[in-house]
């Protein structure tokens, strides 16, 4: 009999209830998370850092968190209701949350609903939002609402493989919207997080997360030199088909159309409009006007462009038309054409800008009788544009009449006083249009203007508050005032809006436009001249066109914002990002240039230049050996990592046990018996009591054929041996002499039975 108490079968359940919570607080599956049980995870190591414990996440979690790091930088570009959506669909797989629905056909009953009921629901909001089928974003806000429908029945493993593969598809759909670096960060930390998932999906009993980080640093390490080798050798493949944007939103600092006030809001901004690389030698500064678009028609408070115009497409030569207007030009002022190059950042707008005059040759970009570049379809993408222009020539010396009207239109209403000025002044400069443009500036320079980045607000009788009240404005409010009192005094003229300016890159490479670039000119008609550029600007604040924004406000300061303590905060914020927009623009120009802009003709250039390489099959060559000598490289360094490594004094017994096979497999050491013990045994094995065949094994050894001899020399390798793993000199460093020694002695003694 025995003392021991009996356990009742309730105790029983009762510890097998405690042990399997002990054990599921460890171990934490991810399909017990992912049905909302109670499980408490906790790391072995209480003591963990933060990134230790974040490492040691179950599976499940790690997922989600994949999720968000996935869908979040879709949220520029896709409906508000879709990531919302996504937002709540990410949620509602906390395990926590599953865990309030007590019965497992609740729970999922309830989030099957779910998910029919968000998809189609999603299905609908989708044709609504875009209003049609087809189209790139639409594609990628479908393959989102695929992704967060399939959250909705998370419940195994393969559920999660499916998520996550379906997560890297996403995460390739962002270079459809965008290849800039941004992007490409974003994408690469999403594609690190997703990796961390399927490294956790497959080690999810590791509670500590041992070993995640060196997983993931393996793939990198292994994956980084085939990536080189693709981009470098890889044959650069034109697009098949190209797709739109939906969004009609302008992003740039033009727009279709222009008012006071539109323009100073962009003039503290430093985010770039485009780049320009030019052939030659570049145009002064106060020379350059980079042409956007052309207003014609105004309203009393807003200005746009013609309803009609004439257009014609750019091929071979520049139509006969263009080339009398440069004809008109007299041989000594004539010049050559400047050609450069032009790195349009995208606009979703067809226009294009070029310096005044601009002339295309590509087939693809067309030109208006006003010199408006424009292509068929929006900007979606960074364009790369070539640019001929034409400074010396006579546009339109003869006016038609159609455009007589057009360019003196003007309200039938609204600013008196302004139509008043300009009656007055043209009668006493003689009706001459040019004496008359100069006692306009008279005027201004006589009346307190300034040039400012924070006007007032204007109301609607616009032009008559600017010239009489508020007397204060950015080139937008000039321009259009200074074209009203044109046509008012009976002179065609027409407002131009576009890019005063720029400045070089930090290398000086390039020449870099910017928002703050933003400008609108006025262009007069002239008897005999036909279109002349007249900057009205120029007449309160002759530094912005001759120095530039960028250095305009260097000079002026907090003034330039305003007067005050938010005015010189302004300006330390405005110093503060365009230092960090130089740098961002910087490695981002780069990034297009080398990167992105590694296209076929690109990739021509650096093979021939680098490797000899002048045809596809010695491309194709180069690729297969670069590859396979990488994959040699890669598996050679993973065996070295991996081989068996021995310890000084186990390198030589290894060697006589593998002799030792060579003559008797059952005499060489098992892979579980210790050296000594393998000792111990082949030295017995050598006693002649063994037997005759153990005897010719081991006398196989040495010359001699004495056992005694072969007994004493592995005695010693056992003695030597035995000192130098257990002994004293165990505790020696390798390096040590007196180790060396005895190391020495042993391998001497193996060598002699060898």
């Amino acid at each position: 009999m025995t003392n021991s108490k009996r356990l009742s079968s309730a105790d029983v359940d009762t510890l097998s209830t405690e042990y399997s919570a002990l054990d599921a607080t460890k171990t934490a599956s991810f399909e017990q998370l992912a049905l909302g049980q109670k499980v408490t995870f906790q790391p072995e190591r209480n003591d963990a850092k933060w990134y230790r414990k974040l490492f040691a996440l179950p599976a499940y979690y790690w997922v989600l968190i994949a999720q968000v790091v996935v869908v979040l930088p879709h949220a520029a570009h896709l409906p508000l209701w879709l990531i919302g959506f996504a937002a709540v669909s990410i949620a509602a797989q906390l395990p926590h949350i599953k865990a309030k629905f007590k019965k497992l056909s609740h729970l999922k009953r309830i989030y099957q609903s779910m998910q029919m009921l968000g998809f189609l629901l999603g299905l609908l909001g989708l044709w609504l939002t875009y209003n049609t089928a087809f189209g790139l974003d639409m594609g990628v806000a479908f393959l989102v609402l695929c992704l967060v429908s399939k959250l909705w029945e998370l419940y195994k493993r393969r559920d999660a493989y499916v998520v996550l593969n379906l997560s890297l598809f996403v995460l390739a759909a962002l270079f459809l919207m965008d290849q800039g670096l941004l992007t490409t960060l974003e994408v690469i930390v999403g594609a690190i997080i997703v990796l961390l998932a399927f490294i956790a999906l497959n080690d999810d009993s590791n509670a500590n997360g041992d070993g995640r980080l060196r997983t993931l640093g393996v793939l990198g390490v292994g994956a980084l030199p085939l990536l080189v080798v693709l981009f470098l050798f890889f044959p650069r493949l034109p697009p098949l088909w190209s797709v739109q944007l939906s969004g009609q939103q302008a992003v740039t600092g033009v727009s279709d159309s222009m008012s006071p006030g539109d323009f100073a809001n962009l003039g503290q901004s430093t985010e770039l409009a485009f780049r320009v690389e030019f052939a030659n030698e570049r145009p002064p500064q106060q020379q350059l006007y980079w042409r956007g678009l052309v207003f014609s028609d105004f309203d009393g408070v807003t200005w746009r462009p013609a309803s009609q115009k004439d257009q014609w497409s750019s091929r071979l030569q520049a139509p006969a038309w263009i080339q009398n207007a440069f004809a008109t030009v007299p041989d000594e002022s004539r010049a050559a054409p400047v050609n450069y190059k032009v790195i349009l950042e995208p606009t979703q707008q067809n226009w294009l800008f070029g310096l005044d005059y601009p002339f295309s040759q590509q087939p693809d970009i067309n030109t208006t009788s006003e010199f408006t570049l424009s292509k068929d379809q929006p900007v979606t993408q960074q364009l790369r544009y070539d640019v001929l222009q034409f400074a010396q020539m006579r546009i339109d010396p003869v006016l038609t009449e159609a455009s007589r009207r057009e360019n003196l239109a003007l309200p039938n209403e609204g600013s008196p006083q302004s139509r008043a000025l300009a009656k007055q002044l043209f009668e006493q400069s003689g009706s001459d249009p040019v004496r008359y443009i100069a006692a306009i500036e008279q005027w201004i320079n006589r009346t307190d203007f300034r040039y400012t980045l924070s006007p007032p607000r204007l109301n609607t009788n616009r032009i008559d508050e600017f010239l009489f009240e508020t007397k204060a404005g950015f080139c937008e409010h000039y321009s259009s005032s200074f074209t009203f009192m044109l046509r008012a005094a009976g002179i065609p003229a027409r407002v131009v809006a576009g890019y005063q300016g720029g400045e070089p890159s930090r290398n000086g490479n390039v020449w870099e436009v910017r928002q703050m670039d933003a400008h609108a000119w006025t262009e007069v008609w002239l008897e005999g001249q036909g279109w002349v550029r007249v900057d009205p600007t120029a007449f309160v604040a002759p530094e912005r066109v001759e120095q530039g924004m960028n250095t305009m406000t260097e000079q002026q300061g907090a003034a330039m914002f305003g007067n005050g303590a938010s005015a010189q905060i302004s300006y330390q914020q405005y110093q503060m990002l365009q230092t960090l927009r130089r740098l961002s623009d910087q490695a981002s120009y780069y990034w297009q240039k080398d990167v992105v802009g590694y296209d076929q003709d690109k990739q021509a250039d650096s093979l021939l230049k680098w490797f000899n390489i002048s045809s596809i099959m010695q491309q194709i060559i180069w690729l297969a050996t670069s590859a396979v000598s990488v994959m040699a490289i890669l598996v050679f360094v993973i065996w070295y990592r991996r081989r068996k490594r021995w310890h000084p004094a186990d390198l030589p017994l290894a060697k006589l046990s593998k002799r030792v096979a060579k003559h008797d497999k059952l005499l060489a050491r098992n892979d579980n018996e210790g050296q000594l013990a393998w000792l111990e045994r082949l030295a017995s094995a050598t006693d002649s009591r063994q037997g005759d065949n153990a005897h010719s094994a081991t006398s196989q050894l040495t010359d001699s054929s004495d056992p005694i001899v072969i007994q004493t020399k592995l005695i010693e390798i056992r003695q030597n041996y035995r000192q130098l793993r257990y002994g004293r000199l165990s505790t020696f460093d390798s390096s040590h002499s007196e180790y060396q020694e005895r190391l020495k002695q042993l391998k001497k003694d193996v060598r002699a039975l060898l």
